[in-house]
Order: structure tokens, then sequence, then C-alpha cells
């Protein structure tokens, strides 16, 4: 079971820092406005709580 808890983990990160690595690219490169990339942000922070508190409910309900 260890060897699946740390793929989903490893498949989870990558998934989850991917949108951040692609606004990054957006706002150095493509140069899009800030405020876009900002609203952006606080719906991925809303949904990153969500993960991190479900992932805290499943890490102590072991």
């Amino acid at each position: 079971m260890t060897g699946e808890i740390a793929e989903l983990s490893v498949e989870f990160m990558v998934i989850l820092v991917s949108p951040i690595l692609h606004h990054y690219y957006l706002w150095r490169y493509k140069k899009v406005e800030k405020t876009v990339i900002f609203q952006n942000i606080k719906i991925y922070a809303f949904l990153y709580t969500l993960i991190g508190l479900a992932g805290l409910v499943l890490f102590l309900k072991q």
C-alpha cells in the first residue's frame, strides 16, 4: 500500500503544480495582465485548500 500512496502523491503533485507553472509562463512570456492571473490564483487557492483539507482528514483517519 505504501507504493500506491507514494505514486498517487507524486501524480497529484504534478497535477497541482502544472497550473502554477502555466500561469508563471503566461505572466513572464505572454505578458498576460496581472489581474487575470490573480483572479485565477484565487480560484486555485480555494481548490488547493479543499484538496488539502480532504487529504488532512484522510491522513488523520489512518
